[in-house]
């Protein structure tokens, strides 16, 4: 686990408190009924489709490696019980000392700084795991994606052979 205290606790914009804390296999209903909420923009400029994810994907979105990856959740809770918010994750390349990153936000939920906070939590773990570079994918049409790794310090560059994909990395060591 990482050495960020978890959960991490604030209040939203609007007043109800937001819970950042590890996903754990528990989360797949959760997490399916997350996906079930997001648009087609949100859908299709993280996981480039459309499509809804099968259950094995959301299992194993859920139920992960924790040798290989970290992954986060924010949740909210209220009288019909907890709501996620967003996921972020972080997986170490199989030959190397990089790991790959990836962040939702719910369509209703960006611009609070939620993604800002799960994107320093993923930061912070991989540092302790001796990360030398965080690194993800966005489309290049994801110009709130790329804003917010700007502000962070990611560099950003379009992929080499497709300029509808843009490369965003951190290095942390």
């Amino acid at each position: 686990m990482p050495a960020i205290a978890l959960p991490v606790h604030w209040l939203l914009t609007d007043g109800r408190q937001a819970t950042l804390r590890a996903i754990a296999p528990e989360d797949f209903a959760l997490e399916s009924a997350f996906l079930d909420t997001l648009s087609m923009d949100a859908s299709y400029n993280r996981l480039f489709s459309t499509r809804h994810p099968s259950p094995d994907e959301i299992r194993r979105w859920t139920d992960i490696d924790p040798a290989r990856e970290i992954a986060f959740v924010v949740t909210t809770a209220d009288t019909h019980g907890e709501t996620m918010l967003a996921v972020g994750r972080a997986v170490h390349d199989d030959d190397g000392p990089d790991a790959e990153f990836a962040l939702l936000v719910g369509d209703a939920f960006k611009r609070q700084g939620i993604g800002r906070r799960l994107i320093a939590a993923l930061v912070e773990a991989m540092r302790e795991r001796g990360v030398r570079t965080l690194y993800g994918a966005t489309l290049s049409t994801n110009t709130g994606m790329l804003a917010l790794g700007q502000r962070l310090g990611f560099a950003t560059r379009r992929e080499i052979g497709d300029a509808t994909v843009t490369r965003l990395s951190l290095r942390l060591s």
